[in-house]
């Protein structure tokens, strides 16, 4: 008999744990699928083993498990119960996409789309190839859209009533800058300009920082033009209704020989005649270290001290890659016309010239992504989204199991070991830590869980 290499009998071995791992929560999928709630639970809780220790109720960690239990209960519309069971998945694991997306869904069920919003912010720590972190995304476009609005609609109807005293100490907003450059070609810089100052500004917890979304939706609202922003007296009503006190406005200009100038304002929306100026100038290769030098300056001026790992984040440099930038800010000027076919376009040209631009890899979702999570139905969310998440694993589960693809290279080989080793069995008793007992000290994670499920709603 023909001896078999070690190399099939590998493949053969991690073929057979991909089917394991696939089949490991089928069965409460399928139960899930066909809305037999109860049934689904009690596939999840085999996974779990529930089980007494000193007369409390333990469970075994499983995230995919407990996290199916959240989802349960989110179609069961029973949102306070799987806002607590997805908060605890996400807040011991911050990079698990699919438990912060239902978190979202759970919170927007609650009614509390700020909190919601808050979750879906939290898409930088999910990892980059998970399936969900692009749903987060365009989430989160969505519903600060819609909370935008509504927040304009309400500014607008109070504003004789609104007080610059009522705003934080140090809020901010960013206007796009002005071009003063005789070649028109320059002219989409002054929204990218805007949006690098505002990331940057937005990771600093002392300052609360106005969105350029939100800038842009209050023009539209009241019929504003990008000249009438630098008008010493409209100015300060903008700063009032985007619920700012200070205003930072600049311009800049880009000379045939490539030489750039870089000036900033900066000043109190009740006091614009005393702005404090703030200018640079160098090769147009150093634009991105003028900005960074900008936000120092700027952080400076609200006497904000930066400790080192604060300071580490915020001088990272997004691109060093000037066409790619340009595509990126020409991408941000269709985004905001509400192109978004033509804003992608700009974002791969973007991508092609730096693969590494992270901001634009964020905005580039997938149409079918941003269709669904596009839509006020939350149960039409959640199935346009699973639907493309079950695609996109089947196809992924497809290229895990080619030979060619998964055993070429020994790194290859143990990514995919590590990757399913803890996914086709369930170790024995004596080698899992209890949820409960290891990871919380207050009320057990699935309260109702462990007792007999609740009857499913009505619908």
């Amino acid at each position: 008999m023909k001896r078999i290499q070690p190399i099939f009998l590998l493949f053969i071995l991690l073929l057979l744990n991909i089917k394991c791992s696939t089949n490991r929560y089928g069965a409460a999928e399928d139960f899930l699928k066909q809305k037999e709630y109860n049934q689904a639970i009690r596939a999840y809780l085999q996974l779990l083993q529930p089980h007494m220790r000193g007369n409390k109720r333990y469970i075994y960690y499983d995230k995919e498990a407990v996290t199916g239990v959240g989802v349960v209960y989110w179609h069961m519309q029973n949102y306070r119960v799987s806002t607590k069971i997805l908060h605890t998945i996400w807040q011991k694991d911050p990079t698990y996409g699919k438990a912060l997306f239902y978190l979202g869904l759970s919170l927007e069920g609650l009614g509390r789309e700020d909190q919601a919003i808050k979750a879906y912010k939290k898409y930088t720590s999910v990892l980059k190839d998970d399936l969900y972190r692009e749903a987060l995304i365009g989430r989160l476009d969505w519903l600060a859209r819609k909370q935008i609005v509504r927040e304009i609609q309400q500014a607008l109807k109070n504003e004789s009533k609104l007080e610059i005293s009522d705003f934080p100490e140090r809020s901010v907003t960013v206007l796009s800058f002005l071009s003063l450059s005789e070649d028109s070609q320059w002219e989409p810089l002054r929204k990218g300009l805007a949006e690098m100052i505002i990331t940057d500004l937005a990771q600093i917890e002392e300052l609360t920082v106005v969105e350029r979304i939100r800038l842009n939706m209050l023009m539209d609202e009241i019929h504003l033009t990008s000249t009438s922003l630098i008008d010493e007296k409209t100015a300060p009503r903008i700063g009032k209704l985007l619920g700012a006190r200070y205003m930072i406005k600049g311009s800049y200009m880009v000379t045939p020989d490539l030489k750039m100038t870089l000036d900033a304002n900066i000043f109190k929306i009740d006091e614009i005649f005393a702005p404090n100026n703030m200018n640079f100038e160098g090769n147009l290769s150093r634009l991105f270290k003028m900005e960074k030098e900008l936000v120092l300056r700027i952080l400076d001026y609200f006497r904000i001290s930066l400790n080192p790992a604060d300071r580490k984040r915020i001088l990272i440099i997004p691109t060093e890659n000037m066409l790619a930038f340009m595509n990126y800010c020409w991408g941000l000027d269709a985004e905001d016309k509400g192109n978004y076919k033509k804003a992608k376009e700009n974002y791969e040209r973007a991508l092609k010239y730096d693969p590494n631009f992270q901001i634009v890899k964020d905005k580039l979702i997938s149409e079918e992504v941003w269709d669904a999570t596009h839509n006020q139905n939350l149960i039409r969310v959640d199935q346009l989204v699973s639907n493309y998440v079950e695609e996109k694993e089947k196809w992924s589960n497809k290229m895990e199991a080619r030979p060619e693809e998964a055993f070429f290279t020994t790194r290859n080989r143990l990514q995919r070991m590590g990757t399913f080793q803890n996914m086709g069995f369930i170790p024995g008793n004596d080698t899992r830590e209890s949820f409960l007992e290891a990871y919380t000290n207050d009320a057990p994670v699935l309260p109702e869980v462990l007792d007999e499920p609740p009857a499913p709603p009505s619908r």
